[in-house]
């Protein structure tokens, strides 16, 4: 599994490190990075829900910025990535990203719904980069979105639809119940990487996710038991000194 990056919060004059304890169990496919993620059994049906809307932002990365799930599975290489999706209480601008071939909280590409309290206006093909990698992994802010490709919707929230993402080659194409609606055809050839889900001011409702290569099948998950990690974080108020020689170990 990818080990991602200790992240240290600024707050007000003082600096607070937060590591992660990660527990180790095989049927964990996902790992919650922020908000509140559950498997939730209603009337006979299983699904994945985010349940609590508001996300904060701190600014490291745009996965954090969010309420954000990932894979645990860092090395996931499709042709097909498909799950239903529903969208409820919108508050002001609502934003839900299926996101793939991430290589850590800041470098991955996704494909994003954006609306409004009305309804799901538009969407969109995205990258995220790193801005300067020279730059210690806490800097805030240094990263950069890129939209390679936008489309107008109308959406209705609380209604579910079947998104899927194929790749061919290098084109990336986004269908909504099976009617293609964006594509977009990159400079590189994806190598693979983690699979998730993300969102601020609107709960999605996620279920029957499937992953293919091909015609086989290499990730799936019905949400029909557990399989969410949660991340412990423990907090540590370091002093200057630390501060200046976690800064020197990360600048190495």
């Amino acid at each position: 599994m990818k080990q991602y990056q200790t992240i240290v919060l600024v707050l007000t004059v003082c600096l607070i490190g937060i590591g992660t304890t990660l527990l180790q169990a095989s049927d964990f496919i996902w790992q919650q990075i922020s908000g509140n993620w559950s498997v939730v059994t209603d009337n006979k049906e299983s699904y994945l829900k985010e349940n609590r809307s508001k996300a904060f932002n701190f600014d490291y990365s745009p996965l954090i910025n969010c309420n954000t799930i990932i894979s645990t599975n860092s090395s996931i290489v499709f042709t097909t990535v498909t799950h239903t999706l529903t969208l409820d209480a919108p508050q002001g601008t609502a934003t839900y990203l299926t996101f793939f071939n991430a290589t850590d909280y800041r470098q991955f590409y996704a494909v994003q719904l954006t609306g409004n309290d009305s309804c799901i206006t538009t969407i969109s093909i995205i990258q995220s980069d790193i801005k300067d990698t020279t730059l210690p992994k806490q800097a805030k802010g240094n990263f950069v979105i890129t939209t390679l490709a936008s489309s107008d919707v109308q959406l209705a929230y609380g209604q579910p639809y079947t998104l899927a993402i194929t790749i061919k080659n290098a084109t990336i194409t986004v269908l909504v119940d099976n009617k293609q609606v964006l594509s977009h055809t990159l400079n590189e050839k994806l190598e693979g990487g983690s699979i998730g889900f993300a969102s601020k001011n609107c709960i999605p409702i996620i279920d029957n996710c499937k992953v293919y290569n091909g015609s086989t099948v290499v990730f799936e998950d019905d949400f029909s038991k557990e399989s969410i990690r949660k991340i412990i974080l423990k907090g540590k108020k370091l002093t200057p000194q630390e501060i200046e020689e976690q800064k020197k170990k990360q600048n190495k």
